[in-house]
């Protein structure tokens, strides 16, 4: 129970500091979108998305291992080796952002992208800087979850995205153009990383160069080329088919509305479960330090039933919600949106528990598992979105990003079973999959039945009045989650004591083994 104490701790310290970093930068969309309009919005779009994909190669594997090989040490209790990892693979890391970004500059002169046409210096430029910026400051935070403290980043994303906020708000009062909102995308690349580095000096361990046992460098370096394998075929699969065909194919304002559904999905998910998300990793690898995989696979089942319920919350919440928050946020510019964003939205939440079965892989060094998903996948991908796109457009992009993550999900499955028994409860996860219809259902026809923009409200409050009750009437949640909800609305004075009082009225007993 002390374990999921410090689990929760860190999770609502991860949590709160996302929700926040997401309503700013939620407004930060709106006011870019609204500023520049779709088919500038979707340039915009195709910039950040390359900003990302170019951390993602400069950093590859170096900050999953450096999570896992860095709390792995601290479970054994070698603190100093720790450190010295933390040193090396920091010293990787910028190594790696050098070969990328010089390669990047290299084939931006040779290809000369159109969408930068009328200003393809000063965009090089801004790009290299945000990308170098934002790379080492993912580095260091993986450190700093290995360390098991997530204050830093914390507290650089909420400082870093109220200031990001105001540059954008004052630009698009500005009337600022593409350029000056590409600058202000760096600018927020640099401060996260100044801010990060400042807190990291206060909360964590300094790193150091020294030696690493042989044992454990020959595992790390397995580690590292597996995973680096992994997370650059990854690069492509995630969306970037989908983004790279639409934006040869469709138009440059089909990208804006797929980078408007695939961010509010990603949004929707962090804001429901990056606390999990972030915490799960270290503290897995952790336990597996600890007492070996069959701790791992119990950590692995508690997962995944969080995991399932926020996804059912999400897919539930998302359909509901969507067409009246889109007209609300974006204006009716953007309402041909709306039909993809539901449809990502939904599939975002119902297979968001890979997450747990990608964990549990990297924690157990079943990596190859993981490469042999990610080609599959990544192969699915690139024929479905070649065959799809080109005639269909954003609907083709949808399509494609449905059956890519299907596929993800059934081969995940599989190389679990071959690697371990147990770790996803089906029985609880089916009774609550038929709460989340019902909820939905419900949910739906509450929106349905009141006129205005804003009956997706009432909507939501009859999701959540139908979805909680219930997923506790089918006995979803286990004693062991009883006893922290006890212990945590215990410090609620009156309002926790009536709250349990409630939720013990619905909760029969049951034992704390999964089926």
């Amino acid at each position: 129970m002390n374990q999921r104490l410090a689990v929760l701790r860190s999770v609502t310290i991860v949590s709160v500091s996302t929700y926040i970093e997401y309503a700013l930068g939620l407004v930060v969309s709106i006011w870019i979108a609204r500023a520049l309009g779709p088919a500038d919005f979707g340039r915009y779009a195709f910039t950040v998305w390359l900003c990302g994909w170019l951390i993602t190669c400069s950093n590859n594997a170096l900050t999953t291992s450096s999570t896992k090989f860095i709390a792995e040490a601290d479970g054994a209790g070698e603190p100093g080796i720790a450190s010295h990892i933390s040193h090396r693979l920091g010293q990787l890391q910028h190594a790696s952002s050098f070969i990328v970004l010089a390669l990047f500059v290299l084939a931006t002169f040779i290809m000369r992208p159109t969408e930068w046409n009328q200003f393809l210096l000063p965009v090089t430029v801004l790009v290299v800087v945000a990308v170098a910026a934002k790379a080492n400051y993912a580095m260091l935070v993986a450190i700093e979850k290995g360390q098991e403290h997530f204050e830093p980043e914390a507290l650089a994303t909420v400082i870093g995205g109220a200031i990001g906020v105001a540059l954008v708000i004052s630009a698009a009062i500005a009337h600022a153009g593409l350029l000056a909102f590409i600058a202000i995308f760096a600018i927020a690349c640099l401060v996260l990383n100044l801010l990060n580095r400042l807190a990291y000096r206060k909360y964590c361990r300094p790193y150091a160069a020294g030696p690493i046992p042989k044992d454990t460098g020959t595992r790390l370096y397995r580690h590292l080329r597996l995973t680096a394998v992994l997370v650059l075929l990854g690069s492509f699969k995630g969306s970037t088919i989908e983004v790279f065909l639409l934006n040869t194919f469709a138009s440059t304002t089909a990208v804006g509305f797929f980078a408007i559904a695939l961010t509010l999905t990603r949004g929707a998910v962090q804001l429901f479960s990056v606390g999990l998300t972030s915490t799960l990793l270290p503290y897995m690898a952790k336990s597996f330090g600890q007492h070996g995989q069959q701790h791992a696979t119990y950590f692995l089942a508690e997962a995944t039933r969080f995991y399932w319920a926020v996804g059912i919350a999400i897919a539930g919440l998302g359909l509901v919600t969507t067409p009246e928050i889109v007209t609300l946020m974006y204006g009716n510019r953007y309402l041909h949106a709306i039909p993809a964003i539901e449809a990502i939205l939904v599939l975002g939440g119902l297979l968001l528990i890979v997450n747990s079965i990608s964990a549990f892989q990297t924690v157990v060094d079943r990596q190859d598992d993981r490469i042999r998903i990610t080609l599959i996948a990544l192969l699915a991908n690139a024929v479905l979105g070649i065959s799809l796109i080109p005639h269909f457009g954003l609907a083709g992009a949808v399509l494609t990003y449905a059956g890519t993550r299907f596929a993800e999900l059934g081969l995940a499955i599989f190389y679990l079973r071959r690697a371990t028994t147990g770790g996803i409860p089906v029985a609880p996860m089916a009774r609550l999959f038929g709460v989340g219809i019902a909820a939905t259902a419900t949910a739906w026809l509450v929106t349905a039945a009141l006129p205005g923009h804003y009956g997706f409200v009432a909507g939501a409050g009859a999701f959540v009045a139908v979805y909680v009750p219930a997923s506790i009437l089918v006995r979803y949640w286990t004693d062991d989650d009883y006893r922290l909800m006890t212990m945590v609305t215990s410090r609620l004075g009156l309002p926790g004591r009536m709250l349990m009082r409630l939720l013990n009225g619905l909760h029969r007993p049951w034992s704390k083994t999964l089926p």
